[in-house]
């Protein structure tokens, strides 16, 4: 079910208190995906790296209806190559005998504005896996249910953990809603844990991305990292990105 504009019959909750999956670490924002200070990142590669693309909530509740309202930190209605649900909006799963079946996605038409994802539902507990927006940065996050309804976190439903380091592709650059990347439609078709960090028009095999992966926990990691640097790049740095990871996970598998 797909609906726009927001009811008066709608109570939100912070979703700080709801799970969060597919994020790499901690972060002073929550819906950051890397701490980008820690890095010398240029500032394009630090706003990519701050969106929280691959990331989403897990929470349950008995509401008819999902919305959310948020407030961005650069909010904007520039549509380049994607659509604004991917760009801004959000994608809603909810989990019916053992998959994951999409239930809505909506994006806003300003900032600030309660979207209805779903509606007219029944009154069961239901499983729910939120996608967050693939290009634009969070700042806070409201979940929306039935003023009388439960909402609780959910635990994480996935296991193992595949950091995903990657170009636009990874990101998902012209996708038509978030939860179409690769990595998240892998995560539901396997049920294992994928971490997005896409960084559109980047991955390079630079260094940087080499620390990061290093210092993240990761059960195996896999490189989209040869659609955007030239043949000299990949000759140059394929070692020395190898060599650095390794010294930190001399047994993960890499799968390049």
């Amino acid at each position: 079910l797909f609906a726009a504009g927001a009811s008066a019959q709608l109570k939100f909750v912070d979703a700080e208190q709801l799970g969060l999956v597919n994020k790499l670490g901690p972060t002073e924002n929550r819906y950051h995906r890397v701490d980008t200070d820690k890095y010398d990142l240029t500032q394009a590669e630090a706003n990519l790296l701050r969106m929280p693309a691959g990331m989403a909530l897990v929470f349950r509740t008995n509401s008819s209806q999902i919305a959310v309202r948020t407030h961005y930190l650069n909010y904007s209605m520039v549509r380049h190559s994607t659509t604004g649900v991917s760009q801004t909006g959000y994608d809603l799963y909810i989990r019916k005998d053992g998959g994951w079946l999409y239930a809505g996605s909506n994006a806003p038409k300003n900032e600030d504005a309660e979207l209805v994802l779903v509606r007219n539902m029944d009154d069961s507990e239901k499983e729910c896996l939120l996608y967050l927006p693939l290009f634009d940065e969070v700042k806070t996050l409201e979940i929306g249910v039935d003023a009388g309804a439960r909402i609780e976190a959910a635990p994480n439903p996935f296991r193992h953990r595949i950091v995903v380091i990657g170009s636009s592709i990874t990101h998902g650059t012209g996708l038509s809603r978030p939860g179409m990347a690769y990595p998240a439609q892998l995560e539901r078709a396997t049920g294992f844990e994928f971490v997005n960090l896409g960084a559109s028009g980047q991955c390079k095999m630079e260094q940087f991305f080499a620390h990061v992966a290093a210092a993240c926990e990761a059960d195996a990691f896999l490189f989209d990292s040869f659609s955007n640097p030239s043949a000299q790049q990949i000759e140059e740095r394929l070692e020395p990105f190898v060599a650095t990871i390794r010294a930190a996970h001399p047994t993960t598998p890499l799968i390049f």
